[in-house]
């Protein structure tokens, strides 16, 4: 099977599985600027403060921001420092009957971590960021000693990301990671 049909063929099976325990849980934007103080005083002490912590390390690209959640590599969904505007849109459990055979070599895919689906978009160094398009992320936490961690993320702005699949084809509205052999 080539590469690419069955990278499709995990991130189709993934989204099915990971739509148990749905829930919305932010409806307007949230901004991780470059400068200031960290969302929720730095502690990723729930899912929400995770993923602000997450994008502001993103924005902010440096290891002290990454820090907070528990990465040690700087994720570049910038080039420079820049700030990104987010939302999340669901947070899933994943269930211990979610992780199949075929998914239990995935270190970020086990049972009692949290898949959280959001859209970010990158902001102008001045001005809004209502021209700008969003992208689909998938971000999994895990929970350990009243923190939150992640694990693992994908965003359709990677330049290893494969090629869009067509809605007819889909799922649900995002897809899961296709590189699963290492955690971030």
């Amino acid at each position: 099977m080539p590469n690419s049909v069955a990278r499709f063929v995990l991130a189709a099976f993934l989204a099915g599985m990971c739509l148990s325990a749905a829930a919305q849980t932010q409806s307007a934007p949230a901004r991780a600027d470059i400068d200031g103080e960290f969302a929720c005083g730095g502690e990723a002490r729930d899912a929400p403060c995770a993923v602000a912590l997450f994008f502001a390390c993103a924005a902010r690209q440096t290891e002290d921001a990454c820090a907070t959640v528990g990465l040690v590599e700087i994720p570049k969904l910038v080039d420079r420092p820049q700030s990104i505007e987010y939302a999340i849109d669901r947070t899933s459990t994943i269930r211990p009957e979610d992780v199949t055979d075929e998914l239990r070599h995935l270190s970020w895919f086990r049972p009692g971590f949290l898949l959280v689906e959001a859209q970010a978009r990158r902001c102008p160094a001045a001005g809004t960021c209502a021209d700008e398009e969003w992208a689909d992320w998938q971000i999994y936490l895990r929970h350990e000693d009243g923190r939150f961690f992640v694990v693992y993320w994908r965003g359709d702005s990677e330049p290893e990301t494969p090629p869009d699949i067509p809605d007819a084809f889909m799922a649900a509205p995002t897809q899961p990671p296709a590189d699963p052999e290492t955690p971030r």
